[in-house]
């Protein structure tokens, strides 16, 4: 994960949600967990990057420990929360190991980055296993993944020198894109499917609750929905909202969110 620290390292985290183009995803991720978050939940935020997501729900009374593998974020986080007064603990660790804390402690937890870069399909599996290992019993688990289906559409808008079959046929059939490969447009990265990603959480003993597109094709059409005014973002977003869940176009959005329920004991 060395290439994926640093690759952080060297950007503007903390501004991803500035644009109404990428703050959709913010919105919708909100939207879906605000009816199955608990009151007063005690939340580990899996992967916080610079803790957007952190400082939300820790400002609306729920107690957040934030972890992420790029320590300039968890620094970012930790100045934050020392300037704003917010209480947020907040630590450098690896989203496959969670040893630092105990079994069944958290009431909800949020995996929103780490599935984007693991490659190994051995380290994606530990790292679901430990999110639900620290999980309680009947508790939630929200994952966010990058959906492969969305990758070529984004660069036809963005980096058209990656329209090549290579490329395709690396990011349908593998998913993978690794750091120095000639196919590489990011960092080494992870792309999956609505279907594939609800098979992968099938291994484990979980209860399905909701599967959304966080972001429709919002991020791919990013310079037309940055042009709109507040009211037409706004009825944007009030589409948005009621069809992203629809199954039949679940796979075009660039982000899709699952979340599940943990078996009860």
């Amino acid at each position: 994960m060395e290439n994926v620290s640093n690759y952080y390292e060297s950007i503007d985290e903390a501004s991803r949600f500035s644009r109404n183009s990428r703050r959709i995803e913010f919105l919708t991720t909100n939207h879906v967990l605000e009816t199955v978050i608990p009151e007063g939940a005690y939340i580990l935020d899996v992967g916080a990057g610079a803790g957007i997501y952190s400082f939300y729900y820790a400002e609306r009374k729920h107690k957040v420990v934030a972890i992420d593998i790029t320590p300039k974020h968890i620094d970012i986080i930790r100045e934050q929360a020392e300037q704003t007064g917010i209480a947020l603990d907040a630590y450098v660790d690896n989203a496959i190991d969670l040893s630092r804390f105990e079994s069944e402690s958290f009431d909800f937890v949020m995996c929103f980055g780490p599935l984007y870069h693991i490659t190994n399909e051995e380290e994606r599996y530990a790292c679901i296993k430990e999110c639900l290992r620290v999980l309680k019993p009947g508790g939630h688990l929200a994952v966010a993944y990058i959906n492969k289906f969305s990758i070529i559409p984004m660069l036809a808008t963005r980096d058209q020198q990656f329209i090549r079959n290579s490329l395709i046929d690396k990011v349908i059939n593998e998913g993978i894109i690794r750091e120095g490969d000639e196919d590489c447009f990011w960092t080494d990265a992870y792309f999956t499917s609505p279907d594939e990603i609800e098979a992968f959480m099938y291994q484990f003993e979980i209860k399905p609750v909701a599967h959304a597109g966080t972001d429709g094709i919002s991020h791919t059409i990013h310079e037309c929905i940055d042009r709109l005014d507040e009211e037409q973002f706004d009825s944007w977003l009030d589409y948005h909202f009621k069809t992203c869940r629809e199954r039949s176009i679940l796979g075009m959005s660039s982000h899709g969110l699952y979340v599940i329920q943990k078996g009860s004991e």
